[in-house]
């Protein structure tokens, strides 16, 4: 069954109860107000008045008795006929003469009425207290009410039925185009394509806005897979064609010892590349899906980046001078294994892409306006152009080889922006071209 369909009957099955509901509560009511006979009615009401009249100091008092009570007008008259108090059903007071005890069958103005007189005596003197009552049989009210609701039963379950269906098709007609919509993305294989709901619920725009940023992402995540897949292929080509050259040269050319030790090294060298290509490959998939959860820790920053920095290895032909300036007693929340990788990635791309005789300074300060942890790796080496600033940070991107500069995989920056963002903190780069590049690393302190 169809949420429509559901709907309809919902709002049809409601509207029925309630009818009946309603008739029903009208129906005790009116049985109630019918249950007991006219001329019953009139003479409990007289009598009760009689008794509820009091004299006292030569007045009466009006308070305790009812002058309209269940369809029962009362009147109270002297014993020469003078109306004392009283109410009567229309606008003309009877002149019938009193007749005590007995009930009678008057017609007014077209009107049958019923009347009983009783007379009451007191010290001072006697009243008469007249009841009327009109006899029409109440019961033609419930025939009348139970014939309206006959006829207006049918009509009321009709428009409860189409209009709980035009409400059911209005509400689910965007649900029905963002369904065509997503089905018209998949078939056609567009992730660049969105939903376009311009009218409609509220709840239904938040719905076309979620699929929208749903398709965003994956849309983001497909082509970042894509590029990610040729920039892989692209990087591990290189090194398994040398060692299947390598391999092929041993095979067929290595008659010496030396000549295989060779092509062993060769392939050893390929192969340790590719292996770390792949490491870090990994590294940043678990990363950016959270394949791995990164204990976080507060501790001193200071003694570890100093501890870190004492540690980078370097084959230093470059004669290259490592200064280190890390203000003391610094604290923050990090990882240690990954925050190595940010320390020894900027270590080995500053000492990369550093001049000969060149410096590489490791500064940590504490920014305590913002309650950041401060660390920044300078170089005096080539430097940056301006147009690549923000490619840096994107996999496997390099430097161009005519500048000099070889080797590497291009995934250590998109390692150390990775990691700095699972610390919810930030990196950034400023360079200039034949002066050197400053990256900045900060990360909240404890």
């Amino acid at each position: 069954m169809s949420a429509r369909l559901r709907i309809t009957l919902w709002i049809t099955t409601m509207m029925l109860i309630m009818t009946l509901i309603v008739l029903l509560f009208v129906i005790v009511v009116n049985n109630s107000s019918v249950a007991n006979d006219p001329t019953d009615s009139l003479v409990d009401a007289v009598m009760a008045n009689a008794s509820k009249l009091v004299y006292s100091d030569g007045t009466f008092s009006w308070n305790n008795i009812d002058l309209y009570k269940r369809g029962v007008y009362c009147s109270v008259y002297s014993i020469d006929g003078t109306e004392l108090v009283g109410a009567f059903p229309s606008e003309e007071h009877f002149t019938l003469d009193f007749r005590s005890g007995m009930v009678r069958s008057i017609t007014v103005d077209g009107a049958k009425y019923l009347v009983f007189d009783i007379y009451t005596d007191y010290e001072g003197g006697g009243v008469w207290i007249r009841g009327i009552i009109s006899p029409y049989d109440q019961s033609e009210i419930i025939k009348e009410l139970l014939a309206l609701t006959y006829t207006l039963l049918p009509v009321l379950i009709v428009f409860s039925i189409v209009g709980g269906w035009l409400v059911a098709c209005s509400a689910f007609r965007p649900v029905e185009k963002i369904v065509n919509s997503a089905d018209s993305i998949s078939s056609g294989s567009d992730l660049s394509a969105r939903i376009k709901l311009k009218r409609g619920p509220s709840e239904m725009k938040h719905l076309a806005a979620a699929f929208n940023r749903m398709l965003e992402r994956l849309e983001q995540s497909f082509e970042a897979e894509k590029n990610f897949t040729s920039a892989a292929s692209h990087e591990l080509r290189t090194p398994i064609t040398v060692i299947l050259a390598e391999c092929d040269r041993a095979k067929r050319k290595c008659s010496t010892k030396e000549d295989f030790l060779e092509s062993v090294n060769a392939i050893e060298y390929q192969s340790r590349n590719m292996g770390e290509l792949v490491q870090q490959m990994l590294s940043l998939s678990r990363l950016q899906y959270g394949a791995e959860k990164y204990p976080m820790r507060v501790s001193s920053l200071s003694e570890f980046i100093d501890a870190c920095t004492d540690e980078f290895f370097i084959d230093n032909d470059k004669s290259i001078t490592i200064r280190k300036e890390i203000a003391p007693d610094v604290s923050a929340k990090y990882n240690p294994d990954l925050f190595s990788r940010v320390i020894m990635n900027l270590l080995q791309n500053a000492y990369k892409y550093g001049n000969e005789n060149g410096n590489i300074t490791v500064k940590l300060s504490a920014d305590k306006a913002k309650n950041y942890a401060v660390l920044c790796v300078q170089d005096d080496g080539i430097g940056i152009s301006e147009e690549n600033l923000d490619k840096i940070w994107l996999r496997f991107w390099q430097a161009d080889p005519s500048r000099g500069v070889s080797g590497g995989s291009g995934l250590g920056l998109a390692l150390v922006k990775e990691i700095t963002d699972l610390h919810n903190g930030t990196v950034a780069v400023e360079s200039t071209e034949g002066v050197g590049s400053t990256f900045t690393v900060s990360i909240p302190m404890k």
